[in-house]
């Protein structure tokens, strides 16, 4: 009776401290966070989202190479950065607004051309120690982030 109530205790304390270990693994990588930010531009029609992924193998000599990146239905360009078993993956999705120069929109066409949002569609592809065998690692959901730097300052 005293083991089931510890048990039980160090299963809610475990989900509670919300540690990197994470359900989403693959050859012994796991995916640690995975964050979005949404961005604009200085001009109207020139927005975007910053992602921001971080994988850890469980060996500190695997080294991970990503292939491919892919949140939420579009493929991303991406800068990688290691850090001892880790790796941040951070991703940069650009939308621009299509308006032709000279002609206008119909009546009853959004102004805005929607990005394709599938959150089924995250994935990461990487390679383990330079092998020529790709990995996938999903993705579940990103979650909300604040931007970490202001992109137009401010005036005083």
């Amino acid at each position: 009776m005293n083991n089931q109530l510890l048990t039980i205790l160090l299963w809610i304390l475990a989900l509670s401290c919300k540690a990197p270990v994470s359900p989403y693994q693959n050859n012994g990588v796991a995916l640690v966070s995975a964050e979005k930010s949404a961005w604009s531009g200085g001009r109207p029609g020139i927005r975007g989202m910053l992602y921001t992924v971080v994988l850890k193998s469980k060996s500190s000599k695997d080294r991970i190479t990503v292939k491919t990146f892919r949140a939420e239905g579009n493929t991303v360009s991406f800068r990688q950065t290691d850090s001892g078993n880790a790796v941040s993956v951070k991703g940069n999705f650009q939308m621009t607004d299509e308006i032709n120069n000279l002609t206008y929109p119909s009546s009853g066409v959004p102004a805005e051309k929607p990005f394709n949002v599938d959150p089924k569609d995250s994935w990461i592809e990487y390679t383990v120690n330079d092998s020529r065998k790709k990995y996938r690692i999903l993705i579940p959901e990103f979650t909300l982030a604040e931007s970490e730097v202001e992109l137009i300052p401010r005036r005083p």
